[in-house]
């Protein structure tokens, strides 16, 4: 009877703790390594978030996350991510309709219906093509270098919803809930003949495109530019402070380092989440290489990747090396990648401004 006894005891004790397992909002991916996370009993015991799980996108309706200090992080191609956090949503960077050519984001530009911001990091068709557009929509505050905002200059948006910055120091401004400070950058500079003959070798390799497929591209290029001014001048990072202590850091291209940004990084420290674009080198070493000085130098708790994705017929990115360079240099280091519009979702209560 007592053996009996004890096996019951075992068995509601197990489904109790699958319970309170099971009712977790959503899985911080922190939590391995930061046991605040597992040990709120108050914020674990509150009810499964959709929020947190659904693939819809809060800014084409859908939900937001239901407690004030979660944010949610969406990846939708390219350096495009969407941030939602206290009721609010911030874009950065809006290239949303790609073109045939491109694997589906599983939304159009058309489907955003609110935004309160977009950080354009810079301008580039592939990453401000449609923020003219979702800015107009959604009344949203567009924020990019002076190069991108004279291109959105001559696009159909109100000024008084454009914001220009240079990313010198003394910008910062406040989006609601996201404390945002514009900081210099520099786009990326690949070797031009290893694009060249990786591009070359693409070229000749794919299935060509068909006229009506060129033509759509053409009208997508022409909504960003070309500007030389966009390497030294026109790409701009941003470091996203939450109300709750939270941070984040926001770089679309893969170029090295700036004094602004060395600068900026000395004053604050660290960050929680670097959301950092894949260098378009191509070659594992040197992806690696520049991956591993934004690890030094933003210190982030988390690494998420932008700009490892392509045409069709292009090739993609790899991140695995990138990540295999940065755990072995930091092994606590959280590294996170999922598909387009997959949620990954941070209690913002805990992070590096406060004690763990």
């Amino acid at each position: 009877m007592a053996k009996r006894a004890f096996l019951t005891i075992t068995l509601l004790a197990a489904a109790a703790l699958a319970q309170t397992a099971s009712a977790r909002p959503f899985d911080d991916p922190r939590a391995s390594q930061f046991p605040a996370l597992d040990n709120d009993a108050a914020a674990n015991t509150e009810p499964r978030d959709p929020a947190c799980h659904a693939l819809t996108l809060a800014a084409t309706g859908g939900a937001m996350p239901k407690n004030a200090g979660t944010l949610a992080v969406r990846w939708t191609g390219f350096a495009n991510y969407e941030l939602v956090y206290n009721g609010q949503i911030l874009l950065l960077d809006a290239y949303f309709d790609r073109g045939r050519l491109y694997p589906s984001l599983g939304f159009k530009a058309d489907d955003i219906k609110r935004a309160n911001g977009i950080l354009l990091g810079h301008g580039h068709f592939d990453h401000m093509s449609d923020a003219a557009s979702v800015g107009a929509r959604t009344g949203a505050i567009v924020v990019g270098a002076p190069v991108t905002t004279e291109k959105l200059a001559t696009q159909a948006i109100e000024a008084k919803q454009v914001r220009t910055v240079t990313g010198r120091g003394g910008e910062e401004f406040q989006l609601g809930s996201f404390k945002i400070e514009p900081i210099l950058g520099r786009h990326g500079e690949p070797p031009p003949t290893l694009v060249d003959a990786f591009e070359g070798a693409l070229r000749r390799t794919a299935k060509q495109p068909t006229d009506e497929e060129l033509a759509e591209q053409v009208a997508i290029r022409a909504r960003g530019t070309s500007d030389r001014r966009v390497v030294a001048e026109g790409t701009i990072a941003y470091l996203i402070t939450l109300d709750s202590g939270f941070r984040i850091y926001y770089r679309n291209s893969g170029g090295r380092v700036t004094d602004y940004e060395k600068a900026a990084m000395a004053r604050v420290g660290r960050v929680d989440l670097a959301l950092a674009a894949v260098a378009a080198s191509y070659l594992n070493n040197l992806t690696a290489e520049q991956g591993l000085e934004y690890l030094r130098v933003y210190k982030p708790d988390v690494f998420m990747p932008a700009h490892h994705d392509a045409a069709n017929h292009g090739l993609w990115r790899a991140i695995e090396p990138v990540f295999q360079a940065l755990k072995d240099e930091k092994p606590d280091l959280v590294t996170v990648s999922k598909t387009y519009r997959e949620p990954t979702c941070f209690d913002t209560r805990v992070n590096n401004g406060k004690p763990r």
